[in-house]
């Protein structure tokens, strides 16, 4: 029964039983006095010269009607205490409830839900109650995950910089102690630090990218283009230079006159980063990467697929997260800092993409882009 008609009926019993009762009480009263009486019972209680006989027969008339009054007052306040804790005890029991469940979440238990079965207006505030402790427990999960990837990525930073930082000072003490004593030995002494010294700056760089992108205030500059035009053309024009470092990239791409509104610039950095990614984790001399992409229900998807081992399958959804390899062990600086295909994620979002892997059952990976395409712009 809703909080509204338990009123309703209140209100009709606090007018319907005092007056019945009241009405007994009187009608006793009548009845009562009438027996002290000459006159026949009436309905007019007093009359002046009962009140002022001289047998007192008018003062116990009077204390009579006193005392109806005085009854008919008790029952006005009991009836209304009566029913006031019958419509409040259901809201006392639910606001307790309310009360029990926000002590609850404050002291962390954000995992509590109300259980309320009853079908009146505190059912849609309990709802409430359990979506905001589903709200308040998925942002802390959240905050919980964000601090223990940050506690990730200032490990993963310490380890990554201490490699080739610990090697230019090695190389740098060599110099200084007379180690490379001749020109040639010095040279090379010299050019491993300048080495080493790009690895660090490289890490540094794309660390600065990776949290401006984060924070989205990394400038981009969107454009109109031709999906198919400029994967054509990143691909003419870096193709020599993957093939020198063992990756032959072949493409398929099937599409033209196919718009989207996106960064030229983030958009090669992508390819560039996957491509990377595939040079870096080769196990064999030569890889080849095979690159293909159509339009699909207003997307457009791009499938880089290469022939080279692979991943396992429970490290596939951790492959765009900051700082992971796929080598636990991380003793592998120079295979990079473990922020590109996070950086490659953070640019599709920002274009309103996504990216995913797979692998391929013959050997290899399969990295699958998806763009939205500009309404209007296929043709």
């Amino acid at each position: 029964m809703t909080i509204k008609r338990r009123l309703f009926i209140s209100n009709i019993l606090m007018s319907i039983i005092p007056y019945l009762l009241s009405m007994v009480a009187v009608t006793n009263g009548l009845f009562v006095l009438s027996l002290f009486t000459d006159y026949e019972f009436v309905l007019i209680p007093f009359r002046q010269d009962i009140l002022f006989d001289n047998n007192g027969r008018g003062i116990l008339a009077m204390a009579i009607a006193i005392a109806v009054f005085l009854f008919f007052g008790a029952v006005m306040v009991l009836t209304n205490r009566f029913l006031t804790k019958f419509v409040f005890k259901k809201i006392e029991k639910s606001l307790e409830m309310l009360s029990a469940g926000v002590k609850r979440i404050s002291d962390g238990g954000l995992d509590y839900r109300i259980d309320y079965v009853n079908q009146d207006e505190f059912k849609p505030i309990c709802e409430s109650f359990n979506n905001m402790a589903v709200k308040l427990q998925t942002s802390d999960d959240m905050v919980q995950k964000n601090e223990q990837n940050r506690k990730e990525l200032f490990s993963s930073i310490s380890h990554d910089l201490r490699s080739p930082l610990t090697s230019i000072k090695a190389f740098a003490e060599g110099l200084i102690d007379g180690v490379a004593n001749t020109p040639e030995s010095q040279k090379e002494y010299l050019h491993t630090i300048m080495q080493k010294a790009d690895e660090v700056n490289s890490m540094v760089s794309q660390l600065f990218l990776y949290s401006k992108m984060d924070m989205g205030s990394y400038p981009i500059n969107p454009e109109i283009l031709d999906i198919g035009k400029e994967t054509e053309e990143f691909i003419s024009a870096s193709q020599e230079e993957y093939k020198a470092k063992g990756l032959s990239i072949k493409a398929e791409c099937t599409i033209s006159n196919v718009n989207i509104y996106a960064d030229p610039l983030q958009l090669r950095s992508i390819f560039t980063n996957i491509f990377d990614n595939s040079v870096k984790y080769k196990k064999k001399e030569t890889v080849t990467s095979k690159v293909s992409c159509f339009a699909e229900n207003d997307i457009v998807k791009i499938i880089l697929e290469d022939n080279g081992t692979g991943v396992k399958e429970e490290e596939l959804p951790r492959l765009f997260e900051a700082f992971y390899r796929a080598d636990p062990s991380r003793n592998n600086p120079q295979q990079g800092s473990g922020l590109g295909l996070a950086i490659v994620s953070k640019a599709l979002e920002r274009m309103g993409g996504s990216i995913s892997a797979e692998n391929v059952k013959k050997g290899g990976l399969r990295i699958i882009i998806k763009i939205p395409v500009m309404k209007g712009a296929t043709s």
